[in-house]
Parts: structure tokens; sequence; C-alpha cells
């Protein structure tokens, strides 16, 4: 199964979506995040739930069903190397990211991102692991 590192951002769309094509997409892709990803989940619960389409019922259902699909990386399994080669990658664009791209070096998988300023920045740069989630699901779903 193939794998992509996915951003905080891109869970939260998911969630508040309640499309059952990202269910289908967790079921045919393996989306990494580092552990911090849910925790901004946490913090942004209130916002989540009074964005998302569905009940409650069907919102924890679906959130449940997504996270089946995602696994949740600790930072131990990234290596110091690999955050000094993100610091060199976002240093100048945003640190904010690093962790996803930290990841994805350690993992060499694509990461996927709807922040465009990081990609643009990224690609300006020859970063070539990285994809913007309009393409992936032209690609994917």
């Amino acid at each position: 199964m193939k794998r992509f590192i996915i951003d905080a951002n891109i869970l939260f769309s998911m969630f508040i979506s309640g499309k059952e094509e990202y269910i289908e997409l967790t079921e045919k892709v393996k989306f990494l995040t580092p552990v911090f990803a849910l925790e901004e989940l946490q913090k942004h619960q209130e916002m989540i739930l009074s964005k998302t389409k569905i009940d409650l019922g069907e919102f924890n259902e679906f959130t449940l069903r997504i996270l089946g699909g995602v696994l949740a990386v600790p930072n131990f399994l990234v290596t110091t190397q690999s955050y000094l080669q993100a610091y060199n990658w976002c240093k100048d664009i945003d640190l904010d990211d690093m962790a996803y791209i930290a990841l994805s070096i350690e993992f060499d998988t694509c990461f996927v991102t709807r922040d465009m300023i990081l990609y643009e920045g990224l690609k300006q740069k020859d970063y070539q692991n990285i994809m913007t989630w309009k393409d992936f699901l032209e690609e994917y779903l």
C-alpha cells in the first residue's frame, strides 16, 4: 500500500467534510502524520465540530474510520539528521511545517499539503517529494 505524509489541515478538511470518498481513499493508501497533528485536531475540536456537515454520531464514526487509515508517527522515529535537513528546506518558508518535511525525508515519502506557500517555496528550492492535495485527489480518487 502506497504511503503519503499529510498535514493537520488535510485531516481538518476530511473530518469537516464527512465525504465518504475520503474513507475509500484511506482504504487505498496509508497516511502518515506526526503525532502533534492529532494534538492540533484536539486544540481545534470546537471549530471542527461546528463546521461539520454531519451529526455528532455520524461524525464520531466517520472520524474513527478515517483515523483507521492514518498512522501518527512518534518523533523518536525521525532522526536528528532528517530534522536538520528539514530545517534547511523550511527555514525561510515556514518552520512550523518542519516536522512534516522531516517525516517525508525520514521515510522517503511524498508530503501532501494544501499549503501553497510551503508547496511553492519547497518547489522553488527543488524539493521533489511534495504534491498538492488537489493533485493528489485527482490522481488517487
